[in-house]
């Protein structure tokens, strides 16, 4: 029989592994269809840029963490700066950081557990959606959160990996310091006594990477600008004229009731709501002495809570990179209870609803996924950075047409005022403005004035770019009247001209992008 047991639990784990790798598979043949320009645009753009030598913060919009730009720029560099190996490793980072997690628990719990863990994950967000820090942050929690479920003290790894993840999303600094000051108060209360030892391997594990990154920004003389990116989150509220204490709010109606109401149409919700109310009575019975829970458990606990400040936007993926660390302590916690039927109506509470999330909305309920067209026939690139992509049409169409102008024009600068930031890209052009891209709804918005103001701050960047126009120094990209701002507006003289591309596939409804260059490189 224990020959049996541990037969099982062998094959528990291959299982885990294989539908780790089934869905990892599953997301790389998803994403060579879709086209993001707006994000992948951006990722890849901060990593080029880095690549040639340009500053951050000053002169790359380094919107969330310095680390995820640096990785991208390495994985760039070791792959002949091809965009799709970002996509790829970002998916690996998604990946490992579900197998760390089910390994957490598989030390905590068994095998059993872990995989019921890899299927909740996967089940409810199958595809990482986006290139974005969130995944890589994901990636050094869980290994931290692995780390803290061994026997062993690890104490200097679990802050030091902590660390990376704050290094990746900025964003992230104040829930895990947070959840580190509590979980180290209640872990040196338990020991009746200050352990000297482990605090100093507590804050140097932690501290040590983020001195090294402020002495590099110190170093650069770029500390100022980087100070700057830490107002960003107010022009956001301002944006959408709200508040912080109305974003938690909202945050708490929504889990607490909307999420419940609306499952047939976002089950994916469910979960996350199950999570944040059984880790909120957590800490309550914790702080009221009501529970014993494990100083590990109660770290888990904690960061999952306080990581909520990554998702109050409630995006998806935000809360499959953060809130679902709590899965750990719940499943744990889970496999204290012995009454056999009670247990198993529970498991299947949290299972039945992630099967049926995954069988109606295999794609993670993304809505551009759903626009996705596997058996349509695709154009190929004439610019290799972009190979392994099976991107549509117009799009193709669109990059095909920059990339043979900027062969043959010799220009210093590039400016793209759309959206689309993949087309900033395009050549080894420098820019006249920070941002690679321009949204139309926000052009004029304080926000952006800001950003542009750290590149240049005592200049307009109209006239900037109207000077090199002047010079017929500059390719210009621009839709959606991108060419007016307030009382500044885009002049081209005579020695300029402008072909026209409809990027849309929907009849009557053209979305036109116009592209300016010198009529030198007419060919």
């Amino acid at each position: 029989m224990n020959f049996l047991n541990n037969k099982i639990l062998k094959n528990l784990s291959i299982l885990n592994y294989l539908l780790i790798f089934f869905f990892f598979l599953y997301s790389i043949y998803t994403l060579r269809y879709q086209y993001d320009g707006h994000h992948i645009g951006l990722i890849y753009s901060n990593s080029i840029d880095l690549i040639k030598g340009k500053l951050p913060y000053k002169e790359i919009f380094i919107q969330y963490g310095f680390l995820t730009t640096l990785i991208n720029s390495i994985i760039l560099l070791l792959f002949d700066n091809k965009v799709f190996f970002i996509s790829f490793f970002n998916i690996i980072f998604y990946s490992l950081g579900i197998l760390f997690v089910s390994k957490t628990i598989n030390n905590l719990v068994n095998k059993n557990y872990a995989l019921i863990a890899t299927i909740v994950i996967l089940f409810n967000h199958p595809i990482p959606w986006l290139p974005w820090s969130n995944y890589i942050a994901f990636f050094f929690i869980s290994i931290s959160l692995f780390l803290l479920s061994n026997k062993k003290s690890y104490f200097f790894l679990i802050s030091f990996f902590l660390s990376l993840a704050v290094l990746s999303r900025q964003d992230c600094f104040i829930a895990v310091l947070f959840s580190f000051t509590f979980f180290s108060i209640f872990y040196l209360f338990g020991q009746n006594k200050i352990n000297f030892k482990f605090v100093f391997k507590i804050f140097s594990g932690f501290f040590l990477p983020i001195i090294f990154f402020l002495l590099y920004l110190f170093f650069l003389n770029i500390y100022r600008e980087w100070n700057n990116y830490l107002l960003i989150p107010n022009f956001y509220l301002d944006l959408h004229n709200t508040s912080v204490i109305d974003l938690v709010f909202n945050y708490f109606v929504f889990f607490t009731s909307n999420s419940f109401f609306d499952f047939i149409h976002n089950p994916q919700f469910f979960l996350i709501s199950i999570i944040l109310i059984c880790n909120s009575i957590l800490i309550l019975l914790k702080i009221f002495n009501k529970i014993k829970i494990p100083n590990n458990i109660f770290m888990i606990v904690l960061l999952s809570i306080f990581l909520s400040s990554l998702s109050i936007q409630i995006e998806l993926f935000r809360l499959y990179t953060s809130v679902i660390f709590g899965l750990i302590p719940l499943l744990y916690f889970l496999s204290k209870i012995k009454e056999n039927e009670l247990n198993r109506n529970l498991k299947l509470l949290i299972i039945l609803p992630s099967i049926y999330s995954f069988v109606f909305y295999p794609m993670g309920n993304n809505d551009q996924f759903k626009k996705l067209m596997f058996g349509a026939l695709k154009a190929e690139l004439n610019n290799n950075q972009y190979d392994y992509f099976k991107w549509p049409k117009t799009k193709v169409n669109t990059i095909n047409l920059i990339n043979d102008l900027v062969k043959r024009c010799n220009v210093e600068y590039l400016d793209n005022l759309t959206f689309d930031s993949l087309l900033s890209t395009i050549g080894n052009h420098d820019r006249i403005r920070l941002l690679p891209y321009e949204k139309a709804s926000l052009k004029n918005a304080k926000f952006h004035t800001f950003i542009d103001s750290i590149k240049n701050p005592n200049l307009n960047f109209i006239e900037l770019i109207n000077k090199q126009i002047q010079k017929q120094n500059i390719i210009l990209l621009i839709n959606e009247n991108n060419n007016i701002y307030k009382n500044n507006k885009i002049k081209f003289t005579s020695s300029y001209n402008k072909v026209e591309i409809n990027e849309s596939d929907i009849v009557g409804k053209p979305k036109i992008l116009k592209i300016y260059f010198p009529s030198k490189c007419q060919s």
